[in-house]
């Protein structure tokens, strides 16, 4: 994006910012297209306004250029239906009619002690230990929900000014140097709001016709003697880190394929260093299908500030947090056209962001991502460690035990980082973990977390497959099936989607000869209060005993699994599922797969496999229960063949669709 310079110098720009009631500004720097490392500071000046919905958010005019900065409040999940604690939290749009960019240096030299009182978390660890302990014992955690649940740290800032917020921008540039966004809002007016951040998780992104996101989860948190090599390996080699960030990646493919075409890349895992702590991410991307607006629209929000699935998750927040989020959880959106006047779109979650308003009053709020495994102690000390380097940026006084300075990021092939190995002053093994300069064992457990994923994902050979016979997908309700059929098309063909609400079994045994999918969902299916698991199992029964001979399968994953093996296996019965963790090596048939188990409830039965005739049974580890079913006219898996953490999940779908 291009700017609108006024011409001023980077003098007369910072005498604006540091009037005493300065007009609408922000201060941004951000990291290039593509994953590059951080560019310059820019500064746009405009006009701020409220609206209602992001339609009102389009630029003022087509000329090259940023044209407008959205602040979404996390509110803004309404318009999705999702329920929220609503804190009238305004919808903003700065209307960008200057942008500068800084000179560099222009911002360095300090801005003496900024003062702060009566601070302190809201709640204190032994309440959110118990809040993590509630959550992690539920059956939502069992079942593979993940969510995000916040913290506020509160300060007052007396005498605060925008002064001030400039000062403390300044501070993070040098402290938080790996931050996808360092930003500084300030809405003007007679009663402003001042957002200052360094976020580590940009979200949704248009780059050269492309449309971009990049999924973040799993904290490596630096201990007082910073980082060292066996102590990242050992985070990189935990299974609940890895499942976490699958998660999340599933999460964001689900809205990513919504909004792209066909060639849809997962490229990662890599390292986000910050100050205090290091992130892992990836980068997924495919050809962009709609306009910025309508891409940020349908994006909201970064599961990274929610969890998944989002819709559970944001359900779950609802619950368990008693008061609205604010901005945080939201997003800041950079919405313009480049120089050839296509539509470019940048934008990262609101996180690790001071909420300053017209008082000094600051909010600071900082979340775990709890899940089953999740420990109490350590997703407590993981809020303190976030808030940390925004903490630290509040006072004079230097960080304790301050992690090695971030070497410069740069990006090569493939969106791999590069950089220069700093060995730390006193000798000792404290590991640059920038790409190419890491430690060898470091690159290469990174590999070896590429290569746990699906190939189906990483390589992005997802062309539309050619056939003739669509594939009948029955929605089971509660669950985004985009990622799904995104892979249905690419293995098999051509997919219509019908909610079960509105299935007809008579209808689809007259008039559809391909095959039929029965997607997951959440519930247990032999739920007799449930009036949907009473339709689904009456719907699942009728198509799978009236298909005529010699027709494609019916087939069926996770919960469609669990309703088809009630009708095919006689002994079939329905228990909750044992044992933690979502990825799991088991074997399928003879091939040994990494496969993503979700639900909360699983089948057993004692037949043995292929005891009794068709459909052949393929039981777990335990013998009982039952991963697998495979015959003529009925087919299914108990996990779900989409997942990023499935490692042959392109092949198993192909073979139940076949």
């Amino acid at each position: 994006m291009g700017p609108k310079d006024s011409g001023l110098t980077g003098a007369r720009v910072l005498e604006r910012l540091h009037r005493a009631a300065p007009p609408p500004f922000a201060l941004l720097r951000r990291h290039g297209a593509g994953g590059r490392g951080p560019g310059p500071v820019e500064v746009f000046f405009g006009r701020m306004e409220t609206v209602r919905s992001l339609d009102e958010a389009e630029p003022p005019d087509a000329s090259p250029g940023p044209g407008a900065l959205v602040l979404l409040p996390f509110r803004q999940v309404a318009e999705h239906g999702l329920p929220c604690h609503d804190d009238r939290t305004p919808l903003r749009v700065l209307r960008i009619s200057e942008h500068h960019v800084l000179p560099e240096g222009a911002l360095t030299g300090g801005g003496g002690p900024v003062r702060w009182r009566e601070a302190g978390f809201v709640t204190d660890d032994a309440h959110y230990e118990r809040l993590v302990a509630e959550f992690a014992s539920s059956d939502a955690a069992r079942g593979g929900l993940n969510v995000l649940l916040r913290r506020d740290y509160t300060a007052r800032l007396p005498g605060f000014r925008p002064a001030v917020a400039v000062e403390l921008f300044r501070r993070l540039l040098t402290a938080e140097a790996g931050a996808y966004w360092t930003f500084l809002v300030h809405t003007g007016g007679e009663r402003p709001t001042t957002l200052v951040g360094a976020t580590p998780q940009g979200h949704v992104a248009i780059e050269d016709h492309r449309v971009v996101m990049n999924p973040l989860c799993g904290t490596y948190r630096y201990p007082s003697h910073g980082p060292r090599t066996g102590e990242l390996l050992d985070f990189l080699s935990d299974r609940k880190e890895s499942d976490e960030l699958a998660t999340t990646v599933d999460a964001e493919l689900t809205v990513l394929c919504a909004l792209a075409g066909p060639g849809v890349r997962v490229e990662g895992p890599f390292l986000r260093r910050m100050a205090h702590l290091a992130h892992t991410q990836c980068r997924i991307s495919g050809p962009a299908v709609a306009g910025a607006r309508e891409t940020l629209s349908r994006a909201m929000f970064a599961s990274t500030a929610v969890g998944s699935p989002y819709a559970e998750a944001c359900r779950a927040i609802h619950r368990h947090e008693t008061t609205g989020r604010g901005y945080y959880g939201g997003l800041l959106a950079l919405i313009g056209r480049d120089d050839r006047g296509e539509e470019e779109l940048d934008s990262a979650a609101v996180i690790r962001t001071l909420d300053i308003d017209h008082l000094g009053r600051a909010r600071l709020s900082v979340g775990a991502t709890i899940g089953s495994r999740s420990s109490p102690a350590a997703e407590a000390a993981e809020t303190r460690t976030k808030a940390r380097a925004l903490l630290t940026a509040l006072t004079a006084e230097p960080a304790p035990a301050p992690a090695p300075a971030p070497s410069p990021v740069k990006r090569g092939p493939a969106g791999t980082a590069t950089g220069t190995d700093r060995p730390a002053r006193d000798g000792s093994d404290r590991p640059d973990l920038d790409g190419a300069a890491a430690p060898r064992p470091v690159r290469d457990a990174l590999v070896r977390r590429r290569a746990a994923l699906s190939s189906f994902w990483t390589s992005g050979a997802s062309a539309p497959a050619a056939r003739a016979d669509r594939v009948l997908v029955l929605d089971t309700g509660g669950e985004d099936l985009t990622a799904l059929l995104h892979m249905v098309t690419s293995v098999h063909g051509p997919a219509e989607v019908i909610g079960y609400e509105d299935a007809d079994a008579g209808d689809i045994l007259a008039r559809h000869r391909g095959p039929v999918l029965l997607a997951s969902g959440p519930g247990r299916p032999d739920d007799p209060g449930s009036p949907r698991m009473a339709a689904l199992r009456q719907l699942s029964a009728s198509v799978l005993r009236g298909r005529p001979r010699g027709r494609a399968p019916v087939a069926g994953v996770g919960l469609g699994f669990q309703l088809l093996a009630l009708t095919a296996v006689p002994d079939a019965r329905v228990t909750p599922r044992t044992g933690t963790g979502l990825a799991r090596d088991v074997e399928v048939f003879g091939r040994r797969v990494t496969a993503a188990f979700r639900n909360t409830y699983a089948v057993t039965a004692a037949t043995s496999p292929g005891h009794g005739g068709p459909p052949a049974l393929c039981p777990g580890p335990d013998g009982r229960e039952l991963i697998a079913m495979h015959g003529a006219a009925v087919r299914g898996v108990q996990f779900r063949p989409e997942s990023v953490m499935t490692t042959d999940g392109a092949d198993v779908l192909r073979s139940l669709l076949s």
